[in-house]
């Protein structure tokens, strides 16, 4: 690498060092995910502080440094400024991001996954209607599962490859996917899903944003998809999230 680059990115989450330093982690276009150092940016005086917030998107210029490369320059192309504003957007926001670290190694450019990022967080940003938005975060949770190379099968019964039924289906982290009645016996981490919900799923999955803007979803719709999506994605990443808490303290 050289010695100085510069790349455009978002800042999906930071880390305080020290008295005065911060360890960025950075989603870029054309690096992939990287650490950097932010000197001195928790000082009062600090000019860059400001621009090194979570969600922010920006053009920075790095030295490369023995452990952790240096933002030694910052510009904001968005703050993304009506996200943050709005406790229950600030939540969501934050859960994209660190959805997006746990699944993205560092170091791999995935540009797919990036201009879906900015894209949702435009968003996310803009609307204010609530079952919008939660449709904006599902959207972007069943497409990065797809790029990520996790995509559920949604089509036919995972285990068998039978037709699904319109009852008596269960979505398997697991197995990948959807599976049947008669395969879900005995298996263990499985949770009932509608038959309307692998249906909105799959539109979800293989459709563009520009169709899935002009979609409806009902409250209750939403709030299904939503536990499914939330019990599988945090199977496969074997934890549980921070932001996931954030977000029920914020909907009590």
């Amino acid at each position: 690498m050289a010695r100085g680059y510069s790349a455009e990115g978002v800042i999906l989450k930071k880390t305080n060092l020290g008295e005065a330093d911060r360890l960025l982690t950075i989603f870029t276009k054309y690096k992939g995910k990287i650490r950097a150092l932010a000197k001195g940016v928790r000082k009062v005086t600090s000019r860059r502080s400001p621009n090194l917030e979570l969600l922010n998107h920006v053009k920075a210029q790095f030295a490369a440094g023995k452990t952790f490369d240096v933002v030694t320059e910052v510009t904001t192309i968005t703050t993304h400024r009506k996200i943050k504003e709005n406790l229950f957007k600030v939540s969501l926001g934050f859960y994209i991001a660190e959805i997006t670290n746990e699944f993205l190694p560092e170091g791999q450019v995935n540009k797919e996954l990036f201009e879906l990022l900015v894209s949702t967080l435009r968003r996310l940003n803009t609307e204010e209607d609530t079952e919008k938005i939660k449709k904006i975060v599902r959207t972007f949770e069943i497409k990065l599962l797809a790029i990520t190379g996790y995509k559920p099968q949604l089509d036919h019964c995972v285990k068998c490859g039978n037709a699904l039924f319109r009852i008596g289906n269960f979505i398997s982290p697991e197995a990948g996917g959807v599976l049947d009645k008669k395969c879900s016996i005995g298996g263990t981490f499985l949770r009932p899903i509608s038959a309307d919900s692998i249906k909105l799923l799959r539109f979800l999955q293989e459709s563009t944003l520009a169709k899935i803007d002009k979609l409806i979803i009902t409250h209750l719709l939403n709030n299904e998809i939503e536990s499914r999506l939330k019990f599988y994605i945090e199977y496969l990443l074997e934890k549980e999230l921070k932001s996931v808490k954030f977000i029920e303290q914020v909907n009590r």
